[in-house]
């Protein structure tokens, strides 16, 4: 069978992120602090051809992923500007056991243009973290940006990288994540994303670092 040149450098491109996940995965062992998984379900609604409304609950374990930790719900509001950028306002509610609650406000401004066979993504995000309920907890300034590769079949691998910008108190890098993965087509309305996230504490005294294995089904109503 005769493997034409463009899917050599698929392939080749897929091997690199399968080696790249490994090494972080072997990397983050050294020095782990907990193995964390996220499952969620997203459905995403169109208000109108420009206005789409998402809901994302979320479930999460700890402690190596036998005990549950929490859970939260997104709700969204996004517009699409243009072909190519988008905004969008989020809220983020948590429900922690034993514990009060805890919200999240998000307002993204994102941008996305193609690159000859790839795609990429790039949004900046305020995270602002309401301080109720005895929390104080601190805003960001996030801006991640993900690589798309071309489509093996119904399968898209990418990857990403999120730093994180401490901007009350101390304006300070804080935090990064990097995160190779791959969305399924499963249907043309439903989307199945595996993500292996590591999260490095950067800055900060003792030094944190996580496995998280995230799992989303979307549904595009």
């Amino acid at each position: 069978m005769v493997i034409s040149q463009c899917r050599k450098r698929q392939l080749i491109l897929i091997g690199t992120i399968i080696l790249f996940t490994t090494f972080l995965i072997n990397n983050a062992y050294s020095q782990i602090k907990d193995n964390i998984n996220w499952s969620s379900i997203k459905v995403i609604t169109p208000i109108d051809e420009e206005i789409s409304f998402s809901i994302t609950p979320i479930i999460r374990f700890n402690n190596d992923l036998s005990s549950y930790q929490n859970t939260s719900i997104d709700l969204a509001i996004k517009k699409n500007i243009s072909e190519k950028w988008h905004m969008q306002l989020l809220s983020r509610t948590w429900f922690i056991p034993d514990e009060a609650g805890r919200q999240f406000i998000w307002f993204d401004v994102g941008y996305n243009f193609p690159l000859r066979n790839f795609k990429i993504a790039s949004h900046t995000r305020l995270h602002l973290a309401l301080d109720i309920n005895d929390r104080n907890d601190p805003d960001y300034l996030r801006w991640k940006t993900t690589f798309s590769l071309p489509s093996v079949g119904r399968v898209v691998p990418f990857v990403a990288i999120e730093p994180w910008l401490r901007i009350n108190d101390d304006l300070q890098l804080q935090r990064m994540r990097y995160e190779p993965g791959c969305h399924l087509s499963l249907k043309q309305d439903i989307k199945l994303s595996l993500t292996y996230r590591r999260e490095d504490s950067v800055n900060l005294i003792p030094t944190k670092r996580f496995n998280m294995y995230l799992i989303t089904l979307t549904f595009n109503s």
